[in-house]
């Protein structure tokens, strides 16, 4: 026996409205913290994961990098393949089930649909807690038994950032669509027959908020779809240029790596183990001298061991990146008394880092004190007891 017209109607717009999910945000999860008042964010979608504005995914990565987490990166998310074609498939088989009308078929559709909801939400919370809990041991902020899983529902305190996770949009639809799928299925075995006329007078107004909320959604999001540069529109210059700020380039080529090579440091005489702690300096003569750490380094110069006049380049290790070499007079040092370098001046240790943004984060994480190479250099030859470089100290100005 077959299903009244309207179970069969409600089931198929029940399959319809699951339509606006290809385009509108599954989840979201936004992170609050001092460096970042205005916080950051990324949106899941069925087949993508993109930031609430355009660079959030890579500042949440250059986050994530400094604590151990992995990189969020979209194309290595096989789900991110699999979805699109599961939803389709409850898309097709949805209809095709209302047009045939057996309340079984209709009823095993229904719990096909939510064997896979509740798949996915599984799926969902074993990747959330994979990504927070499985950190790497190479981390620069590292915290015996933190973890950094974002809550399901909710908000929480993660250190110094505000985690909140929320469903989007599209999550709305779908359970819109169980709600409906449902009450066509128990309408369905219940054999309850509308009259005709009355039928259609009450299914009607159903048809078309069904339609028209599927129709705007997809309408509305087309222009979104596909098109990175739209999501700039309103920025203002500031924050652009705090965009444009805050992102920590890989190395460019191999000649801006340090390469972990097991030497012995010609200054302080340990091997260089740990690279993210250490610098280079390149001769005039074509000569590249590996240190372990930037005081090592520092005190090299300031022993005179290699003159000044035959120094051609300073390099650090930007310590976030672990292996990227940048230019000493433009970075940042961080003299902090909760960190332990693998070898220099007895108390705190220099950390070099590349960007104002990142610069805040570590100082946020560690404390301590930023300053820059020229008053990196008189901090060493203070601990070590070496001549002081000559005239005042290059001014510093701290990042925001």
């Amino acid at each position: 026996m077959r299903a009244d017209r309207t179970s069969r109607l409600v089931l198929v717009l029940a399959a319809l409205l699951l339509l606006p999910a290809f385009i509108t945000p599954l989840w979201s999860i936004g992170l609050v913290a001092p460096q970042y008042p205005d916080g950051l964010g990324m949106h899941i979608y069925v087949n993508d994961v993109r930031g609430h504005d355009r660079h959030d995914i890579q500042n949440i990565n250059i986050l994530n990098h400094y604590i151990g987490m992995q990189a969020i990166e979209p194309e290595n998310i096989p789900e991110l393949e699999i979805m699109p074609w599961v939803l389709a498939g409850l898309i097709v088989t949805g209809v095709m089930a209302g047009a045939l009308g057996r309340p079984r078929v209709m009823a095993g559709w229904l719990v096909l649909f939510v064997a896979a909801g509740v798949t996915g939400m599984v799926d969902f919370y074993l990747w959330n807690i994979d990504y927070g809990h499985n950190l790497s041991p190479d981390a620069p902020i590292r915290i015996p038994d933190m973890t950094y899983s974002p809550p399901i529902i909710g908000t929480a305190q993660l250190l110094n950032i505000r985690a909140s996770s929320w469903p989007g949009l599209g999550t709305f639809f779908i359970m819109a669509s169980v709600l409906m799928a449902t009450w066509a299925v128990v309408r369905a075995f219940r054999g309850r027959e509308a009259a005709a006329e009355g039928g259609r007078t009450r299914v009607a107004p159903l048809v078309m908020l069904t339609l028209g909320a599927s129709a705007a959604t997809l309408l509305g999001g087309c222009d979104r779809v596909g098109t990175p540069g739209g999501e700039d529109a309103g920025m203002t210059a500031s924050a652009a240029s705090a965009l444009q700020r805050a992102p920590v380039q890989p190395p460019g080529s191999d000649a801006d790596r340090m390469v972990f090579n097991g030497h012995l440091d010609p200054y302080c005489h340990v091997p260089i183990q740990e690279i993210r702690w250490g610098g280079v300096i390149e001769t005039t003569g074509g000569e590249t001298l590996a240190f372990a750490s930037a005081a090592c380094l520092a005190g090299h110069l300031l022993s005179g061991a290699t003159p000044a006049a035959q120094v051609d380049r300073v390099r650090v290790v930007d310590f976030a990146q672990g292996e990227k070499l940048v230019d000493a007079a433009s970075a940042h040092f961080l003299l902090s008394p909760n960190r332990k370098a693998p070898a220099g001046p007895d108390g705190p240790a220099l950390l070099a880092i590349e960007t104002d943004r990142m610069a805040v984060n570590l100082q946020e994480a560690y404390s301590g004190r930023l300053m820059n190479w020229d008053q990196a250099l008189r901090v060493v030859a203070e601990g070590w007891g070496l001549p002081t470089p000559p005239g005042p100290p290059a001014p510093y100005t701290a990042p925001r």
